[in-house]
């Protein structure tokens, strides 16, 4: 696959850099005025959450509560298809660890991602701990489109920052988005989470599809991480009626990204 960009920027991979973050999150369960309800969790989710992620063609990743993110790490768009793709963990995937005091059940793993409007777009991942794995393409995903589009300006390389992405996570409760340009709120698999939201998750090829639209991601070995086959890659689909399928670009913004992906921390069960 090539990536093609419309700006010269430096050099960097994929994603953010390999992190473990050990903080405390003041975790909420509600907002006022929320039209977003919390989603059933499990007692028995437990363990750290091992993270491994990857995005065409950027992502950044936080972790906190319903009302936004409180640990934040900021991607950097990758430059090339191996930023994306490659092993070892660190060159394509990134991985991360969030400490299992920082996953009680009201907990929210966030991804946040932008593209260059070319060629192809998607995310992929996996999360794991001691009681279960969740892959990217499951129905407990949750997505909201803010149409704020990255693909060019300053902060392409970069990405949107953390009071920006929580303001969108805001809006994305309320159901509060402009309905011409975002997706109004949350949407799953099976559309509309938020009341009034527009478009659904769209859940792609699993990472062992050999002529798939993907080439396949790092995957792990007996010694090495990786994202397992069972993954499958996920973006957003604003069901507009135009041809062509959610990981194809267009070349314009028309899934109005930059896309908000959660998981509830207490979803990772078995």
């Amino acid at each position: 696959m090539r990536i093609t960009m419309g700006i010269v920027l430096a050099t960097a991979a994929c994603g953010p850099t390999r992190a473990s973050h050990g903080a405390d999150i003041d975790a909420a369960s509600s907002i006022d005025g929320t039209t977003t309800t919390t989603p059933p969790v499990d007692a028995a989710a437990s363990g750290p959450v091992d993270v491994v992620i990857t995005a065409d063609n950027a992502y950044s990743f936080g972790y906190g509560d319903i009302a936004g993110v409180t640990h934040f790490t900021q991607g950097t768009r990758a430059l090339t298809a191996g930023d994306i793709f490659n092993c070892p963990i660190g060159t394509g995937p990134e991985q991360y660890t969030v400490a299992e005091a920082d996953a009680p059940p009201d907990a929210y793993l966030y991804i946040v991602t932008w593209d260059d409007l070319a060629v192809t777009q998607g995310v992929l991942g996996q999360f794991r701990r001691t009681s279960g794995t969740v892959y990217t393409g499951d129905l407990r995903f949750e997505v909201c489109a803010t149409g704020i589009n990255y693909a060019t300006g300053p902060d392409a390389l970069t990405g949107p920052d953390e009071p920006t992405i929580n303001a969108q996570i805001s809006i994305c409760n309320n159901g509060a988005g402009d309905p011409t340009t975002t997706s109004k709120g949350w949407v799953n698999a099976n559309g509309a989470t938020t009341a009034g939201a527009a478009g659904k998750l769209a859940v792609g090829e699993a990472n062992d599809d050999q002529a798939g639209t993907f080439p396949i991601v790092c995957q792990p070995t007996a010694t090495t991480p990786g994202i397992d086959a069972a993954a499958q890659w996920m973006w957003y689909d604003p069901l507009d009626g135009q041809p062509g399928d959610a990981f194809h670009s267009n070349g314009t913004n028309r899934f109005k990204a930059f896309l908000i992906f959660r998981l509830a921390a207490g979803q990772i069960i078995e």
